[in-house]
């Protein structure tokens, strides 16, 4: 009975250190709406796909096409990768004084 007690305590443990892990995960990811639910499953498929898309910026701005920062065409439409402005808004933010590009990623 005491070996269960201690085996489930340290299931318990590890499941809480990985449902700690995805949800920092998550909050890596820049999605519309920002606090969407999310699966495990989608958090490592989005995690993936903006890996390859955050890797795949520098080649665009080598190549000249990218200009001020907004690559619309990094990814093609098909993988879910727009660039996704917020509904009513420009898809940018202002701070500090200088436009900035928001990222939004679907599944």
């Amino acid at each position: 009975v005491v070996r269960r007690i201690f085996t489930n305590s340290r299931e318990r443990w590890r499941q809480q250190n990985v449902n700690g892990a995805f949800a920092e995960l998550r909050k890596l990811i820049p999605t519309h709406p920002p606090d969407k639910k999310l699966s495990k499953n989608e958090i490592l498929r989005l995690a993936m796909k903006y890996i390859n898309f955050l890797a795949k910026l520098p080649e665009r701005a080598d190549a000249g096409t990218c200009a001020r920062g907004i690559c619309d065409s990094a990814f093609p439409q098909g993988l879910g990768l727009p660039v996704l402005p917020s509904p009513g808004r420009s898809g940018r933010r202002v701070g500090r004084g200088r436009d900035q590009p928001r990222w939004t990623f679907g599944i």
